[in-house]
This record gives structure tokens, C-alpha cells and sequence, in this order.
């Protein structure tokens, strides 16, 4: 067993086979010295059967003589010490650990209100314990597995026994089961082998990196799934008051919670709308409009050389890059540069007559509507979708602004996430809809 264990580390540089003296017995221990502090590990060790004399070697550690190689392998690259003792007898023992995981600290890409300013890390046990210790119930379920062959990734699926709903439970259950030798190292990987359709506009599933916002998804019947290694937990499935509620609304008075609500819902419409709505009045119906709005809008144009349709893609471009610089620069100058970037252009854009007033003021309120949905990737969702309402609205007028908006109530009415339609309003069987 020990050969074949160096001769499948044997290319890796930081795996290492060490006499070791556990209890006055000499054993062979293998590790990585990249994942385990071993003379932390052997001071721990030999103080915890030092202070325990009455316990065995034997019983302390409970020596396995029937572990696979594989069992071993995985144990190894968990982190684990393998141990083997002069009979052969082998063991494998959690030991201190270096300090590759960084400590609970405050999130970095949300910003809560009234709530608790800790975040998930990368360690997904630590991620446990703040569930955990967040919610304090005999109900709270927590199931773990591993993924993928050439590389093993651990998983914990988190939910409130009773609250949510069995067939969302069986869904994902039967899934991950199903496909667990498939390799998960990223958030589509995990999305892939719960069955989620591989192209769509709308996300499946609500992404956070707030312990207090999973534990109010829980709550709600949500089932939350914890990746090794990665500092934000998902909860399935997604529903569509999550484009503009969160889970932390709870925290407010209830008519607060109602009032934001209605103005992320209202952002959502003007978000879709806005850029097609312009494209429209514009180019295709504006007898739409009162005549003294029409000449208003007419003369906001005056001097630009090409279509309504060109102007809209032409400043959207731009904006999108602008949106993209502002999360790729550094934090300390990419707030400067891009608003710098932003106010100069566009003052130069609109004085060169290459686009009109009206248009930058369509798509400044559209942005702003844009980003003050839920969640990042909802926002890119709405982002994407507005394209496909200009171009219909530039072809069809008014007519395909309105069978834009019909087309995606039913595509979304059509999504079924873990046996759950999209278009629910609650997981929990209370509201009018279930």
C-alpha cells in the first residue's frame, strides 16, 4: 500500500514520507507539507495520549487494517496524515493544518444593512459553522459528499428538515448522486449536473456570500449547497420574486419591505424597457407621442447622422464597457477613472452630435434601474435581454416592444428549476400561487 501510494504522489514535489514517533512507536506518516503542519500535528497528538493514558494507541486512533488506496489518496489530498505503524496497521488522522485558508472577515461584494458583517471563506467547514451557529435548530440538515475523479471536490448540501419541500430535496439529492464522478471546479460545473438548462437569460439559483441571507433562504425552503474552497454559498432553486427581494428585507419595518420591493419590481420593468421604448418613439411610432413631445424628441436629434437603432447599440456598447472597466480596475483607481471616463465622453459624445441628450439621459435611468435589482448575475441576465428588445422593437415597433415583454413571461413560466416553476412565489405552500 505504501508503494503504490509514492507512486502515485511520486511527481508531486511537496509529498512527503517521514519517520514519525507517535506514542513511544515508530510509524511512517505520508502528507502533503503544502496542507498539514506536521510538528504541530505530533506535539497535539502525543499531549492529547499523554493526558489520556488510559485510553490505548489503538483505541485513540482507531488503526484500520482494510483502507483502500483510493480512501488513503482522497485523505491525503483532503489535507489528511496517513499514517503506518511497523504491522502494517494504517490510520489517517486530521491533523493541524497550515494556514492556507483566510479567517472570517467582512464581505467584499455585498453590502448588508442592519445585518451581521461576516462572510463566507474558502474553508467550507468554517462555512458550516456559521450556518450553524446562525441558526440553531435540531432541524437543520447537513449532508456532505464528494465529486469528480482526477479531482475531488467536497460538497454540503444545507437544509431545514420540514420546511423544504421534499421533491426540491430528492431533486438535488438525485442529481449530485447521479453525477457524482462528473468534475465540479466551477459554478457551471455545479449547475450543469443538477440538470439547470445550459443557456438562459435568468440565473437558477441565488448566489451570496452572506452567511445571514442563506439562513433566510433556508427559512424560506431553499436548499443551500456549500463548495470546498469557494466563498460563496448557492441556494436552489430561484424563483422570480428574487430579482427584487432579498432576504434581508426582514430586517425593516414591513411597509419599508413592501415600498422596496415595488421599487426594484417598477426597476426591473424600466430596465427592459426603456432602451426599446426609445427606439421606438424615435424611429418607428412617433405619432405615439403628443406633438409637443414628439418635436421635443425630434430636435434632441437634430444633427445625428444615423438611426435610432445605431445611436441606442453604439452608446450601450460603451456603457458596457464602462461597466466592465468598473469591476476589472483596481478598487482604488477604478471608481475614479471610469466616472472620470464616463462624464467626459459622454459631455464629448453629445457635443460632437454622434448621439442626442435624450438618449444618454434613456440610458443613465436604465443603468441605474438596471443595478438596483438583486444580485449581479440577475442584473447580467436583464443586461443581456434589453438587446433582444431593441432589435424587435426596431423592426416591429410598438407591436414587438409588446410581444418582447409576452415572450419572456412565458419563457419564464416555462422554466421548471428542482421540480419547482420559476414563476412561484413562495417554496413554503403558503402563498396563492401554490
Amino acid at each position: 500500500m505504501e508503494k503504490q501510494l509514492c507512486e502515485r504522489f511520486k511527481n508531486s514535489t511537496d509529498f512527503i514520507q517521514q519517520d514519525v514517533t507517535i506514542d513511544h512507536r515508530q510509524c511512517r506518516g505520508y502528507y502533503f507539507n503544502s496542507l498539514v503542519n506536521l510538528p504541530a500535528t505530533l506535539v497535539q497528538i502525543n499531549q492529547q495520549i499523554q493526558g489520556e493514558a488510559s485510553e490505548s494507541h489503538a483505541d485513540k486512533f482507531t488503526l484500520e487494517t482494510d483502507l483502500s488506496l483510493e480512501i488513503l489518496s482522497v485523505g491525503l489530498l483532503q489535507g489528511k496524515l496517513v499514517l503506518f505503524d511497523l504491522e502494517g496497521l494504517s490510520m489517517v488522522i486530521s491533523p493541524e493544518k497550515t494556514e492556507t485558508s483566510r479567517s472570517v472577515s467582512a464581505p467584499e461584494s455585498e453590502n448588508p444593512l442592519q445585518s451581521a458583517f461576516d462572510a463566507f471563506t474558502e474553508d467550507i467547514d468554517t462555512n458550516i459553522g456559521l450556518l450553524r451557529k446562525k441558526l440553531t435548530s435540531d432541524q437543520l440538515v447537513i449532508e456532505t459528499l464528494l465529486t469528480g475523479v482526477r479531482s475531488t471536490k467536497k460538497l454540503a448540501v444545507v437544509y431545514l428538515k420540514g420546511t423544504a419541500p421534499a421533491k426540491v430535496i430528492g431533486s438535488i439529492r438525485g442529481k449530485l448522486e447521479e453525477n457524482k464522478e462528473q468534475e465540479v471546479t466551477t459554478v457551471r460545473d455545479l449547475v450543469r449536473i443538477l440538470g439547470h438548462p445550459k443557456f438562459t437569460i435568468i440565473p437558477t439559483y441565488i448566489s451570496s456570500e452572506l452567511p445571514g441571507e442563506m439562513v433566510q433562504n433556508l427559512m424560506n425552503g431553499k436548499v443551500v449547497i456549500l463548495m470546498d474552497q469557494f466563498s460563496f454559498a448557492f441556494a436552489f432553486p430561484a424563483i422570480i420574486t428574487d430579482l427584487w427581494s432579498t432576504t434581508l428585507d426582514v430586517n425593516y419595518p414591513y411597509p419599508f419591505q413592501i415600498f422596496l420591493r415595488t421599487v426594484r419590481a417598477i426597476a426591473a420593468l424600466l430596465a427592459i424597457t426603456l432602451p426599446g421604448l426609445y427606439v421606438v418613439l424615435n424611429s418607428v411610432n412617433p405619432e405615439l407621442l403628443r406633438i409637443q413631445l414628439a418635436i421635443t424628441v425630434a430636435k434632441s436629434r437634430e444633427g445625428v447622422p444615423y438611426p435610432a437603432l445605431i445611436e441606442m447599440l453604439l452608446v450601450m456598447l460603451l456603457l458596457e464597457m464602462i461597466i466592465e472597466a468598473t469591476i476589472r480596475l483596481p478598487k482604488n483607481i477604478g471608481p475614479t477613472i471610469t466616472m472620470i471616463g464616463g462624464i467626459l465622453l459622454g459631455q464629448a459624445i453629445v457635443q460632437a452630435k454622434l448621439v442626442s441628450n435624450l438618449l444618454i439621459i434613456i440610458l443613465v435611468a436604465s443603468a441605474i434601474a438596471n443595478f438596483a435589482l438583486v444580485g449581479y448575475v440577475n442584473t447580467t441576465g436583464i443586461r443581456i435581454y434589453k438587446y433582444v428588445v431593441i432589435f424587435i422593437s426596431a423592426f416591429f415597433g410598438i407591436w414587438g416592444l409588446e410581444a418582447a415583454m409576452i415572450w419572456i413571461v412565458l419563457y419564464l413560466s416555462s422554466l421548471n428549476i428542482s421540480s419547482v416553476s420559476y414563476l412561484s412565489f413562495s417554496l413554503k405552500g403558503k402563498a396563492p400561487d401554490e
